[in-house]
This record gives structure tokens, sequence and C-alpha cells, in this order.
């Protein structure tokens, strides 16, 4: 099975999971390391989040993680896109591996951390 269909439904699994597990969200432990430093990390909101598109909330977990509703959102297309190069027999392309990629990628988690520690979230 393609990867990127295990991954999207690992997703809905979780997320589904977490709109389950919303009403004893209060018992989760706060973010450790904003506790300490009183800054956001990368990730502050990733729970709110995952909580709020497990209840269907789209609006409130565009709120506490842009990225995650994001993901979400483009998740399906990517598996039919996917389902669509198996149907059709084209082989997966080679997996670039590229200092840009990397850069681009850590770029986007420093994006991601500055939002959500000028939001305050």
């Amino acid at each position: 099975m393609p990867w990127i269909v295990l991954a999207t439904l690992g997703l809905g699994l979780g997320v589904r999971l977490a709109g389950f597990l919303a009403p004893w969200a209060d018992l989760l432990p706060g973010c450790a390391f904003k506790r300490v430093t009183g800054v956001a990390c990368a990730t502050c909101g990733l729970t709110r989040g995952t909580l709020a598109l497990g209840q269907g909330q789209w609006g409130a977990a565009l709120h506490w993680y842009p990225a995650l509703a994001i993901l979400a959102a483009a998740a399906p297309v990517a598996v039919l896109w996917d389902l669509r190069r198996v149907w059709r027999g084209d082989p997966y392309p080679p997996l670039p591996d590229s200092r840009g990629l990397r850069v681009g990628a850590w770029l986007l988690l420093a994006g991601i951390w500055a939002l959500q520690a000028a939001r305050g979230i």
C-alpha cells in the first residue's frame, strides 16, 4: 500500500481518537518548554488543534495550530494523487536528498514557532 495512504489513514485515526479523548483534555500536562522558558515551543497548540479537529471544529484547529489544519485538509488530495499514480502503474519518483529541502523544512518549523510565540499560544 502506498506510504501516503498509510500516513493519511494514521492521521485520520489519530484525529478521531483525539475527538474521543477531548473530554479528558484537561488531564494532559501542559507544555514543559513553555512552563520553563515562558515562550511557546514550535508545537504549542498542536494537541489542542488535534482535539479540535477530532471534534470537527476546523476553525478552532486553524486557530490553535494552522499547519495541522492545512495538512489535514490537503491529506485527501495527496491520497487521491497517490492512488492515481498507483492505478496508472507509475513508479515512485526517487526521494530528493538536498540541502535545500532540509533548510526549507527547518525554516518552515522556525516560521511556525515564530507565529505561535508571537500569538502567545
